[in-house]
This record gives C-alpha cells, sequence and structure tokens, in this order.
C-alpha cells in the first residue's frame, strides 16, 4: 500500500497533516472484532494549549473496513497546533462505546488560504528578538526607570548573553534535525 494517503490511503492514522489539504486512512484492522456493518468508527481530537479547541469526524465503511477522507471540507477551519485524539467504535444496536485508540497528531496551517503565517519555531523567534535587543543595548543602556510609580528593569548584559546562547543552542538542534542529522551528541558504545 502507498504511504502517501491521497491515491491509496494510508494503513494508520497519519502524526501530522496541513489543514486544507487531503488526507484518507483505513483501519481494517479494527473490521476483525468490528464487523463495520455493525459498528462506527470516530474520532474525536483536542487543541493543545490555553484555548483547546475540539474536531470531530467518523470513518465510514469502505470494503468490509473503515475508511477515513477528510479533504478541505472538513479540516480547513483547523486551528495549527497539537491536538490529542481518541478513536471509539460505537454499537450501532445500542450506543455502546468502546475506546479502541489514541495519539497525538499535529496540524500545520494551510498556506494556501487565509492570512500569512511566521512558520518560525519559537526558539529562532526568541534568539532573534534578543539579537535585536543586543544590537540596540548600545543605543540605550539603561538597566531600569521608573515613571508614575511603575518601574521596567531590563534584561542585564549577562542575562540577556545566557539567554542567547541557551536559544542559540535550541536553534542549532532544530535545524541538525531538520537537515536529518540529529543531536551532535557523542554515543560512546563498548563490544565485548
Amino acid at each position: 500500500m502507498a504511504v502517501s494517503g491521497f491515491d491509496e490511503p494510508l494503513s494508520s492514522e497519519p502524526k501530522m497533516m496541513r489543514a486544507g489539504d487531503f488526507v484518507s486512512w483505513r483501519r481494517d484492522d479494527l473490521a476483525q472484532t468490528f464487523p463495520p456493518e455493525d459498528y462506527t468508527l470516530s474520532y474525536v481530537g483536542t487543541l493543545e494549549g490555553e484555548a483547546p479547541e475540539k474536531i470531530e469526524f467518523a470513518a465510514t465503511a469502505r470494503s468490509g473496513g473503515f475508511f477515513v477522507s477528510l479533504g478541505a471540507d472538513e479540516n480547513s477551519n483547523w486551528t495549527a497546533g497539537a491536538y490529542q485524539w481518541a478513536a471509539f467504535i460505537t454499537r450501532d444496536s445500542d450506543g455502546a462505546r468502546k475506546t479502541v485508540g489514541s495519539g497525538r497528531f499535529e496540524v500545520l496551517a494551510d498556506l494556501a488560504n487565509g492570512d500569512a503565517v511566521d512558520l518560525r519555531s519559537h526558539n529562532r523567534r526568541m534568539l532573534e528578538q534578543i539579537e535585536a535587543l543586543l544590537e540596540g543595548r548600545a543605543k540605550s543602556n539603561v538597566a531600569s526607570y521608573e515613571i508614575a510609580g511603575r518601574k521596567l528593569t531590563k534584561l542585564t548584559p549577562k542575562e540577556l548573553q545566557d539567554w542567547h546562547t541557551h536559544y542559540r543552542k535550541l536553534v542549532k538542534i532544530e535545524d541538525r534535525k531538520r537537515k536529518g542529522r540529529g543531536s551532535h551528541r557523542l554515543r560512546k558504545v563498548e563490544f565485548k
């Protein structure tokens, strides 16, 4: 079976999908225990974070198995982010439900529609902001000030440098992972 989820469905739930893109998968393994003519497979996903969002969709019975097909009509309005999902089998005769799977998937922003999106990671954005602060530090060297009883204290140059070092390391790790090189840490093994 192809692994594209386009011409041929995936054999399990995807770990990542882009809002607005078509994706499909089959769960034929469940059909052996839960015949599709007597059971319904449905999914619920909840966006992780401070503003949770709930998404729901169901599989259809096809060729003796459960088939999920999501396109722009179903997923174009999904919010980008990480979702926790659960899959449920419901017995059609009495509505009894059983959880048959769970996991996590990431929804990527729909780049073809909607507003422009900043795709930089949190680490890269923080590194760039700290670098901008370090560059502008020579122009404004006031460590703290007070106006109308409200006090603002800036980070010291040492604190800024420590944060810069921290985020620079995180960005290097991200870059290595994106290039498929993994961690730069040396792993020692001994064979006997």
